[in-house]
């Protein structure tokens, strides 16, 4: 009787043991736990390790440039590195060229075997693999910089162009975003830009040039200048058309990201317009924010890739969900903005 009743005992709890119930603890207690220690090594990894330290310096970068800088202060980054961040966010180095400092440099001759025409508009990949993040893009070279101009919106009502309707109106062959606009939450309707705008030659807006925006001009005959400069002194120059954001990226041929780690300014869509020294302009456009397909640059990524290339003076334009290229109509780089075609804007760069 009493083995019979030991078995009985036995099957029962071997039945609890293998019941639905006890099986779903087992699992919730080790998923737990491999959450534990995973977490335990996330932590260690960001607060323990110089990587974890330069990957909380790029998150709160990132988030300082956009809409969410509040939450910057949750990478629980030392208040001096935080501060030294912030100060580099808003107080870029500038430097003024000119521009006979801007182009006037000796050109190497080609071969006479090797000159052709040159094509206005051309068209290049970017797809760089950083090792820890990767970015994609397109290059556009203008070789008649004087076809380049600042278009701006003449809408009446509460909201700028997309630049398909700036192309459309322009006739424009390549067009990209240039200056940034009131956006508080996201939803701006890009109807006024911030800063300077100067329009075949007139002056449609002024700013502070003590601000840390910087001007970004090209002349009557076409050679790019970017600088510490008022609305006037930038006509006084011949200035036909100009707009301001920041940072500047080279100037005088100086790549001013050369020593920076870049984790100031984060990861995220680029666009910038620059000038080689044979006065080609470059449109440079990153996208960003896709994972799987392009996460976004940095500035160091987009000032050290526009000096490969041979720009001697470059600034970034307005960045995240603005930044977009169009050739010939058609969008040949990948918004981050919900809306395929893009953002209303003010202005931007085209060529035509």
């Amino acid at each position: 009787m009493e083995t019979t009743l030991s078995r009985t005992r036995t099957m029962k709890k071997r039945r609890r043991r293998n019941s639905p119930l006890t099986l779903l603890k087992h699992m919730l207690l080790a998923t737990m736990l491999f959450f534990l220690l995973l977490m335990l090594a996330a932590a260690i990894f960001l607060f323990g390790t110089q990587k974890g330290m330069e990957l909380r310096e790029w998150i709160a970068g990132t988030l300082l440039t956009t809409q969410h800088d509040y939450l910057a202060p949750f990478t629980f980054l030392p208040k001096a590195k935080l501060d030294e961040l912030k100060n580099e966010l808003n107080h870029p180095v500038i430097i003024n060229t000119t521009p006979a400092e801007a182009v006037d440099k000796p050109v190497e001759p080609m071969p006479a075997a090797e000159e052709k025409p040159r094509e206005l508009v051309e068209i290049e990949d970017v797809n760089i693999d950083k090792g820890s993040y990767y970015f994609k893009g397109k290059l556009m070279y203008i070789s008649d910089p004087q076809r380049v101009h600042l278009v701006v919106t003449e809408r009446t009502d509460d909201r700028g162009d997309l630049l398909d309707e700036f192309a459309k109106k322009y006739n424009a062959i390549g067009i990209v975003n240039a200056s940034g606009f009131y956006d508080p939450d996201g939803y701006g309707r890009g109807k006024s830009a911030f800063g300077v705008v100067i329009h075949d030659g007139k002056i449609l807006q002024s700013y502070n040039p003590r601000s840390n925006q910087t001007a970004l001009g090209i002349t009557y005959d076409g050679k790019m200048i970017t600088g510490n400069y008022s609305a006037e002194e930038l006509v006084a120059m011949g200035v036909r058309d100009a707009m301001s954001f920041s940072p500047q990226l080279i100037v005088n041929g100086k790549n001013l990201f050369a020593d920076k780690a870049g984790t100031a300014w984060g990861n995220q869509p680029r666009t910038a317009v620059g000038q080689k020294a044979d006065g080609t302009v470059v449109f440079l456009v990153i996208d960003g924010r896709q994972p799987g397909h392009s996460i976004g640059a940095s500035m160091k990524d987009v000032a050290d890739l526009l000096e490969q290339k041979g720009v001697v003076t470059a600034m970034a334009m307005d960045g995240g969900s603005s930044s977009m290229m169009l050739h010939n109509g058609e969008a040949i780089t990948k918004t981050s903005c919900p809306y395929y075609r893009g953002r209303y804007l003010p202005n931007a760069w085209a060529v035509y």
